[in-house]
């Protein structure tokens, strides 16, 4: 028997994605300091390389319906119970909102319950909240925006306060902390060198000139609000015409295809479906470029600023501001975009020979948009003002080999920030603080 605390970590699966990603990561590195066990609800379809790590199925896999979902809560919580029983673990950290809701049920005295925020839309269930912070130890959130709407909320400042929010006898009222996901540059790097992208990304174009790539990741869905860029691109073509714009993540993309068909951009575009070695790609990339609805703590940029690419995205909820921008957040970078707008506006309205310069924050370590409008829109021939100030942002940067180059090493200095050796720092003070 191991004389090392235990260590839970819980989340729904194991499925490729961003969350998955920091278990994993976070299970290898702890296992120096902790018996660390993963508790997952189903093992099936698992991404990642989970060997040697310790591994638990309490296979309730998700089922849809109102009335299952509450018979797999039920069984979720019986089997969790029971583990936590077994293991007896120091510190129970679970990650998104279905984890969490079995995680603060099965709460007890003896352990220090961590609920795990990984994205702002989370801190909008109300009642899931309501359940975290009273049975929770500490609340956990992968950005400091996320901490921002938890504290503004629910009041949570001056956490250091006991038997608030009902919380049960022998608990303490929940705190809030922010812990940035990790990434392992080294490893980064290993594999960008391992692999050539398939099928290859040609380096010049008709007439000998460097074909200029703008790269992006993430699954087919509304919230990456695909439309805005592809259109946004067709622009940047017109003067940019060695530009070139790499798609990966998991999902047909049938109807992006088909905008960039209508618009005669397909051979611009390329779909590179779900990569398990993004960095493949990456490592061909002079721009990553971000139009989310909303984030969490965006792991595809971290990795591509790793990779030396220059980051442009738009001031999305959550986690780009306080990357691209030395003590930035993104209700303060909203206001300062607004105000940038007015003033843009002011000058346009009283001098018709000014151009209006575009739109954006030049951060220290990237270039920060204002947020695009959320309702999808596949109206190919449809473009707004912002296509067009998000455009000029872009070609500006692609023609500018100065500030591309500025921007690359600026993100690759960021983004050492986030490193292993950070995380575990930071993690092991949280678990010392557990104990008191």
């Amino acid at each position: 028997m191991s004389d090392k605390p235990a260590l839970l970590l819980i989340v729904p699966t194991l499925h490729q994605g961003g969350q998955e990603r920091v278990v994993i990561r976070s299970a290898g590195l702890l296992q120096s300091d902790f018996d660390v066990t993963i508790a997952i609800f189903d093992s099936s379809d698992v991404g990642y390389d989970t060997e040697g790590l310790n591994i638990v199925d309490l296979n309730v896999p998700a089922t849809p319906g109102p009335v299952f979902k509450v018979i797999n809560i039920i069984k979720r919580k019986a089997r969790l119970s029971a583990l936590k029983k077994r293991i007896k673990p120091l510190i129970s950290y679970s990650y998104g909102p279905s984890a969490n809701i079995i995680n603060a049920l099965t709460a007890t005295p003896d352990e220090s319950t961590w609920c795990g925020l990984r994205n702002y839309t989370d801190v909008t269930e109300e009642n899931q909240m309501r359940l975290f912070i009273r049975k929770a130890d500490l609340i956990v959130c992968c950005a400091s925006d996320i901490e921002t709407a938890v504290i503004r909320r629910f009041g949570l400042a001056g956490a250091d306060d006991e038997y608030d929010y009902g919380a049960p006898k022998g608990k303490k009222r929940a705190r809030t902390c922010v812990l940035y996901n990790l990434f392992d540059f080294d490893d980064i790097r290993r594999q960008a060198e391992k692999e050539d992208p398939d099928p290859g990304l040609p380096e010049t174009c008709e007439g000998g000139r460097r074909l200029k790539y703008v790269m992006t990741m993430g699954r087919d869905d509304d919230q990456k609000m695909y439309w805005h860029m592809i259109k946004t691109f067709k622009l940047i073509l017109t003067r940019v015409p060695e530009a070139r714009l790499v798609i990966m993540g998991a999902g047909s993309f049938e109807a992006f295809r088909r905008m960039a068909a209508n618009l005669g951009i397909s051979d611009h575009v390329t779909f590179a479906g779900s990569q398990s070695n993004p960095y493949k790609y990456l490592k061909c990339g002079d721009v990553f470029w971000m139009t989310s609805r909303n984030e969490g703590f965006p792991n595809a940029l971290v990795e591509a600023m790793a990779m030396g690419l220059a980051p442009v995205s738009t001031n999305c909820l959550t986690g780009p501001a306080e990357i691209l921008i030395e003590y930035g957040d993104t209700y303060s970078s909203t206001r300062r975009l607004g105000e940038i707008r007015h003033s843009r506006q002011v000058i346009s309205a009283s001098d018709s020979e000014v151009k209006s310069n575009p739109v954006a924050i030049y951060g220290e370590y990237g270039i920060l948009t204002p947020a695009m409008s959320r309702d999808r829109d596949m109206d190919f021939a449809h473009f707004e003002d912002e296509h067009y100030n998000l455009a000029e942002v872009m070609t500006d940067l692609l023609n500018n080999e100065e500030m591309l180059e500025k921007y690359r090493q600026a993100a690759r200095d960021r983004s050492r920030r986030y490193n292993y050796a950070e995380y575990r720092k930071n993690f092991m003070y949280l678990a010392t603080a557990s104990k008191r």
